[in-house]
């Protein structure tokens, strides 16, 4: 049974816990496949392979660094217009407009770097099963399936 406690939107909106969780797993999702812009329909081979691609010193895990060096290359790859921020427009087709909502903390219409990095990090500690600061291929696709992503 899915969780349906109320919570506030810094706008006001109620939106219930399990919202809230999609919406940080589908960012957690993206920004493994930014820059493929297929983030919501990638096979697993290719999401393995820019895992591969993220593991920088090929140690087979993403580290909370080599982690955040993919969330901020997501974050300005999809920034179009360079301005900083990202808009609902800016990630049509990558999360809905309710995802976008949750963590958009501001609640301003726009993710601001800190916002989209706060929320990544939330799934990254989640989905590091074991708890020693990385991730591995299995702690991600485990996760990303068994989230309802």
């Amino acid at each position: 049974m899915s969780a349906r406690i109320p919570t506030k939107t810094p706008k006001g909106h109620t939106m219930s816990l399990l919202t809230m969780r999609r919406a940080v797993i589908a960012c957690f999702a993206l920004a493994v496949l930014a820059s493929s812009g297929l983030a919501q329909t990638e096979p697993p081979a290719k999401m393995k392979e820019r895992f591969q691609a993220a593991d920088k010193n090929h140690d087979g895990f993403l580290d909370r660094e080599e982690y955040n060096q993919l969330v901020v290359e997501a974050f300005y790859f999809r920034d179009k217009n360079k301005d900083g921020y990202l808009t609902v427009d800016e990630l049509t087709g990558v999360v809905s407009p309710e995802v976008f909502k949750a963590i958009d903390r501001k609640g301003d219409g726009k993710l601001t770097l800190d916002e989209w990095t706060n929320a990544l990090f939330v799934d990254f500690d989640r989905a590091d099963t074991n708890h020693d600061g990385q991730l591995s291929y299995e702690e991600l696709e485990t996760y990303v399936r068994t989230s309802g992503r």
